[in-house]
């Protein structure tokens, strides 16, 4: 696959690439994360340290397309027009991926009020990296949802859809080796993880489920 190569053109295999270079990003910032969170503009601090690694950089070595960041937007940038419209709740409840999306709304925010109850300083690093991954499958089943509801989703986004749902799988089952690392903390923390695992073994069912969907297309 050239630096160049027109994207529209992508098989599922190219576009997977792409994403396995999307989770070494999310995985450095993870891992930064912990060093930097006291600073001012940690965000920024962060994304200059990535810059500075060949292997993170985008198809092309353009960072630009990687889209606007928080860090990156102006105070006074609105979202673009229509979005609310975009994204009507009738509509976006009845895609294959929202499930996925609402249940992972829900285990981001049980994950969160178990930490700040358990108020244990030992869980902070773990509970950033779980955290950063419910945020990939947020943002990847929220790619998917925003392609359905698309009326103008042309055929070609296909391999897209498909190399995202693999890596939504592949998500789902670092998530749950994250859990699974933090049964010996502690019996509550053994049982807070235990039912994320039974959640996300229903969504890694349902994604299965999806993934053969898009394969069958014709």
């Amino acid at each position: 696959m050239s630096p160049d190569s027109d994207r529209e053109n992508w098989n599922e295999f190219d576009w997977e690439l792409e994403l396995r270079r999307d989770d070494a990003r999310v995985n450095a910032y993870a891992a930064d994360l912990p060093k930097y969170i006291d600073l001012p503009d940690e965000d920024g601090v962060i994304m200059n340290r990535m810059r500075k690694r060949p292997d993170l950089a985008p198809a092309g070595g353009d960072w630009s397309k990687l889209g606007p960041v928080p860090y990156d937007r102006g105070e006074d940038e609105e979202d673009e027009d229509g979005e609310e419209d975009f994204r009507q709740e009738s509509s976006w409840k009845k895609t294959p991926c929202a499930p996925v999306y609402r249940t992972t709304g829900r285990l981001v925010r049980d994950w969160c009020a178990f930490y700040a109850s358990a108020g244990e300083r030992g869980l902070l690093v773990p509970t950033m990296r779980i955290l950063c991954l419910y945020g990939k499958l947020l943002a990847r089943s929220g790619d998917m949802i925003d392609m359905a509801l698309d009326p103008e989703d042309p055929p070609s986004s296909r391999p897209l859809k498909i190399a995202l749902c693999k890596r939504l799988l592949a998500d789902v089952n670092t998530l749950m080796g994250e859990l699974f690392k933090l049964h010996a903390f502690s019996r509550e923390a053994e049982r807070k993880c235990q039912e994320h695992e039974d959640a996300l073994t229903r969504l890694h069912d349902l994604l299965l489920d999806v993934l053969s969907s898009l394969r069958t297309e014709s």
